[in-house]
């Protein structure tokens, strides 16, 4: 066709960021079980796949818990762009500031309003570590999620009912 032939770079840019935005969206229309995280995962350099998840100990806040309850605190007061700070380069390209905010907008219209969160909590998944924080919301509770790079850099990021379950993720070759 020769409009998809025509299509801008900036065309497809604008398709990334409204994907990631209705990803996002989506998650919470999921339901708690199957592959609901696999659903939501916007870094597209990894995979869901089913295997082992061992806890980290929760003894100690981390860094990824500190950087997690930032995230958070920044999305909830509006500070969409200090929330993708520490976004990792793909998913900074997927989930701009102005497609979180969106994402954020729809979670609520979906949860209610943000309340207050709980304590973090970490696993190890694959190569990754994911930080999930149990959300109170006006209707229903929550749970924002997410996913670190070793080098601590956020390589997902999910906004999901509660006991959605936690799958490794791996690099692709």
């Amino acid at each position: 066709m020769p409009h998809e032939a025509t299509r801008s770079s900036r065309g497809r840019g604008q398709l990334v960021r409204v994907v990631a935005a209705l990803s996002l969206a989506a998650c919470a229309l999921l339901p708690a079980g199957g592959l609901a995280s696999a659903a939501m995962q916007a870094h597209a350099a990894t995979t869901t796949v089913a295997g082992l998840v061992a806890a980290v100990s929760p003894a100690a806040r981390t860094s990824y818990d500190q950087t997690a309850t930032q995230t958070l605190d920044a999305i909830v007061s509006g500070n969409f762009a200090g929330a993708t700070a520490h976004f990792d380069p793909t998913l900074r390209e997927a989930l701009p500031p102005d497609a979180l905010a969106g994402a954020w907008k729809t979670y609520q219209d979906t949860f209610g309003r943000y309340r207050s969160h709980g304590d973090p909590k970490d696993v190890a998944a694959g190569e990754f570590t994911v930080v999930s924080v149990p959300l109170t919301m006006e209707r229903e509770a929550g749970e924002f999620r997410l996913s670190f790079h070793e080098d601590g850099s956020v390589a997902g990021l999910w906004l999901l009912k509660t006991g959605v379950p936690v799958l490794p993720v791996v690099r692709r070759s």
